[in-house]
């Protein structure tokens, strides 16, 4: 077995990596030196604003830095964001993303030499510019650029000789760069290395300077292929493939699926209500909302967030809680390089329902830890259980599920759909997350396991509809994804429709679920022939 993955795959591969490397040091700044940042909160008050310090100001101090960054999202999903269905990947992944770095990391630069909250604020809400860009429009840029049958993983193959079958990768390899950056701000971020007052600088000035190599790197990488084809630039198309697959790939073929791809919608930009009005879309939308808001009902996002407070509220120091943090870092970082390989090994659906055993379990343990604490209080034992929480937490990560999302915006939905599903799915997903995130340390001063009783009871919803109705999407063309599962929907419509309806159908029903398809597919075909220009049997004779 070789590992036959084109050069110009692995070169992009490692632009992006060191791309969201630079980023995840920028967002662990918080989370990390939360300590040193509070420091300067009080500095910030006594010296700008002439306010004694006290934990109830701090606190709403502490709060503006964790949801600043929501304003920078909302603004990037409705202004930044479709710049790249109109202008391009390249120019929102490499150009904007790249200023977006330099500003945000000036701006903290500023604030760790002269000690000013604002100016962190702003370069949180810069970041946060970077959350759409980076959360979709990079991993589709990937995704784009990959071969159709491998977009999960980097594979061990035996044929080379086909593009198809080249081994590939996918969204999941760059989520590398979240673990490095974990090992690089829980190794030297701690108060006894870097993260001090006086020191902490020093990491947004690594991150300008690495974003300034970064960017010379990247800029040479060519457009996406699949958004060429849409914008009929046939030409820069076949060089952009023959750039990222190799001179071995069969070119017309995977031209010809592009253009396939691309016909199965005649409109080059499809809105939101015309995704709901469809049937197929809207089973789409329903499998990737459900697979999202399964991971999202959990205690990750707070874990991320108020790392320091649960761990110290289980008994541990900052110090012990940095060095556990570095431990598993380090102790689960080869298991990511499974996840890369389970998408495609084992296929979409096994690796949702380990990745939802190991969410749920983990729910439960996180609800007992807290329990136990809130009666008892911290001790060995809930020492020993949140490290559980936090071991299984790892473990959800080597399953590759944080992949899902993306794969399946890429997978079950057409090009022009694909911008506006990802704004939609951005935005319930920040309309859900923000309320979570931003109430929990008012719910868990009062009662702190009531916070974990509603993910109980989420997950077995949302588990359970997407056991009934997940696809499996594993190394097939996403024009036969679509195409199987117009068929799927439209049998079990038919079934629901025989049983409701009369023999003799309206004309006006006919018409209405005719409307109903956008999709350019066999099924649609038929449903929009004229049957009125077959002659009838008179006629024929």
């Amino acid at each position: 077995m070789t590992f036959s993955v084109p050069p110009n795959v692995l070169y992009m591969l490692f632009c992006f990596v060191l791309m969201d490397l630079i980023n995840t040091i920028t967002v662990l700044i918080f989370p990390t030196l939360a300590a040193t940042i509070n420091e300067m909160n009080n500095h910030t008050l006594k010296s700008h604003y002439g306010i004694q310090p006290t934990d109830a100001n701090i606190a709403i101090l502490n709060s503006m830095i964790t949801t600043s960054a929501t304003v920078g999202m909302v603004f990037s999903l409705f202004f930044i964001m479709p710049i790249a269905e109109t202008k391009g990947r390249k120019l929102a992944v490499t150009y904007f993303r790249f200023i977006i770095t330099l500003v945000c990391s000036f701006c903290q630069l500023l604030s760790a030499l002269t000690q000013a909250t604002e100016l962190f604020i702003l370069g949180q809400i810069l970041n946060g510019l970077q959350i759409p860009l980076r959360a979709f429009v990079t991993l589709m840029y990937i995704t784009e650029c990959a071969p159709d049958k491998y977009r999960g993983t980097f594979r061990l193959v035996q044929d080379t000789k086909d593009c198809e079958k080249i081994s590939g990768f996918a969204s999941s390899a760059v989520i590398f760069s979240d673990v490095i950056g974990q090992l690089i701000m829980f190794s030297v971020g701690s108060p006894s290395a870097l993260g001090k007052q006086n020191t902490w600088f020093i990491f947004p000035l690594v991150v300008i300077i690495s974003s300034i190599v970064n960017f010379g790197m990247a800029a040479r990488l060519p457009e996406s292929p699949k958004w060429l084809v849409r914008q009929n630039r046939l030409e820069e198309a076949t060089q952009a493939i023959e750039f990222y697959q190799g001179d071995s790939c069969n070119l017309n073929d995977v031209l010809t699926s592009y253009i396939k791809e691309k016909n199965l919608t005649q409109e080059d930009k499809i809105s939101f209500r015309q995704v709901w009005e469809n049937d197929t879309m809207r089973e789409a939308l329903k499998v990737l909302c459900s697979v999202s808001l399964f991971l999202i009902l959990d205690s990750g996002a707070v874990q991320g967030t108020y790392t320091i407070l649960l761990h110290t509220t289980a008994g541990y120091t900052v110090q012990e809680t940095m060095n556990i943090k570095l431990i598993l870092t380090i102790l689960f970082f080869p298991t990511r390089f499974i996840g890369t390989y389970l998408l495609d090994a084992l296929g979409r659906r096994p690796v949702m329902a380990i990745a939802g055993v190991i969410v749920y379990s983990k729910t439960w343990l996180m609800l007992i830890t807290q329990i136990i604490i809130y009666f008892v209080g911290p001790s060995l034992l809930t020492k020993i259980l949140y490290l559980g929480v936090e071991a299984l937490s790892n473990s959800t990560f080597a399953t590759g599920v944080a992949s899902l999302g993306i794969l399946f915006i890429s997978e079950l939905f057409p090009p022009s759909a694909r911008t506006t599903v990802a704004q939609a799915l951005i935005m319930v997903t920040m309309i859900i997350d923000l309320p979570l995130i931003a109430s929990f340390p008012i719910v868990y001063a009062i009662f702190g396991p009531g916070y974990f009783f509603i993910h109980i009871f989420t997950q077995v919803f949302f588990g359970t509809y997407l056991y009934r109705h997940m696809p499996e999407t594993k190394g097939r063309a996403v024009y036969d994804i679509i195409e199987a599962m117009d068929q799927d929907v439209a049998s079990r419509t038919a079934t629901f429709i025989e049983e409701k309806t009369p023999l003799i159908r309206k004309r006006s029903a006919t018409l209405a679920f005719k409307r109903n398809s956008i999709l350019n597919t066999s099924r649609t075909r038929a449903l929009s022939f004229d049957h009125r220009l077959i002659p009838s049997k008179f006629e024929i004779c």
